[in-house]
């Protein structure tokens, strides 16, 4: 095989990638009844998903996204502060004696034919 026609090998195989990608990604956008069965599979059980769903629905968890998200928005929107210079205290060492362990070590035997 020539390296123009593996070249055009390739190229077939990744145009075929990104158009049943497509069309996947375009069948669970129009059907979302088998995206949310999609996303229960992935809570690894329906009684899971149910709880996350409860999760997502508190009032307590959407105020501490909203508070958390505030404070993100608000670091980004304020100047950056130049630190000052400031002598930092060495980091104090020691020095651990290494431990040591007896493993049982594995046996090797002879394969018989």
């Amino acid at each position: 095989m020539t390296k123009e026609k593996k070249d055009e090998n390739i190229k077939m195989l990744i145009i075929g990638l990104l158009v049943l990608n497509v069309l996947l990604g375009v069948y669970i956008g129009f059907f979302k009844h088998d995206a949310l069965w999609l996303e229960t599979l992935k809570a690894w059980w329906p009684a899971n998903m149910t709880m996350a769903e409860q999760l997502y629905r508190s009032p307590v968890y959407i105020q501490q996204q909203k508070t958390t998200l505030d404070q993100i928005l608000g670091s980004m929107n304020q100047p950056a502060v130049q630190p000052t210079a400031q002598p930092t205290a060495q980091p104090t060492t020691t020095t651990q004696q290494p431990t040591t362990t007896t493993t049982a070590q594995p046996t090797t035997q002879p394969l018989v034919k």
